[in-house]
């Protein structure tokens, strides 16, 4: 671990590279290899519920090793004055549930729970983990490095999970702006909390609303 950070350390960019891959090789064999399916009509979502936690745990570890937990913004509230600052995204993930919200309470408890682990899990892994990684570049080259990840990351979507590449794409470009905006919101806010809140919210509405928001 020790040698792992120093190479982080010398080589931001590169570490960056490296801690999303073996993220996402993490995440897949966790979802495909070793768990078996997990969607028990009591809880539909518990199998994306539990990868996510091992896979949050995981980071969270290194980070820990490192010693990077408060500094990335993950084991701190930061400035809770400027917290306001992520209220339009908040409206923007709001704005999905205009038009309500579908599916059995079993189905809406059970995704409103795994959604936050996916959020709680993608915000200190990239905003908290790789984000930290790239600050030595400059905020400014950081946030921009977060964002092409964040959103290349989703091509796993085409490639392992079956959804259709014109979608895949779409969604590549939208979680790369959101990913832009959570890691600028980090730098100003010195924590990752408000975009785990935002970044569940949004998912969640998106997917139970039966007015989702068109891609473009």
């Amino acid at each position: 671990m020790a040698r792992w950070k120093a190479h982080v350390t010398r080589h931001p960019l590169a570490g960056a590279v490296e801690l999303t891959l073996a993220w996402h090789t993490a995440l897949l064999l966790f979802a495909k290899v070793i768990l078996p399916p997990l969607a028990p009509s009591w809880f539909p979502g518990l199998g994306a519920t539990v990868v996510n936690a091992i896979c949050l745990a995981g980071v969270w570890c290194v980070l820990w090793r490192w010693g990077w937990l408060r500094v990335s913004g993950t084991a701190t509230l930061g400035r809770p004055r400027r917290w306001w600052l992520a209220a339009p995204m908040l409206l923007i993930a709001g704005s999905y549930a205009l038009a309500g919200l579908d599916g059995s309470t079993t189905v809406v408890v059970s995704s409103l729970v795994s959604l936050l682990w996916v959020g709680l899990n993608e915000e200190v892994y990239s905003r908290g983990l790789v984000q930290q990684t790239l600050t030595p570049l400059g905020p400014l080259r950081a946030t921009t490095g977060v964002a092409v990840l964040f959103g290349a990351g989703h091509l796993q979507n085409y490639l392992f999970f079956g959804a259709p590449l014109g979608d895949t794409l779409w969604q590549m470009l939208s979680a790369g702006l959101f990913g832009f905006a959570c890691a600028g919101l980090r730098f100003a806010i010195g924590s990752v909390w408000p975009m785990v809140l935002v970044h569940a919210l949004g998912d969640f509405f998106q997917l139970r609303s039966p007015g989702a928001a068109p891609d473009g």
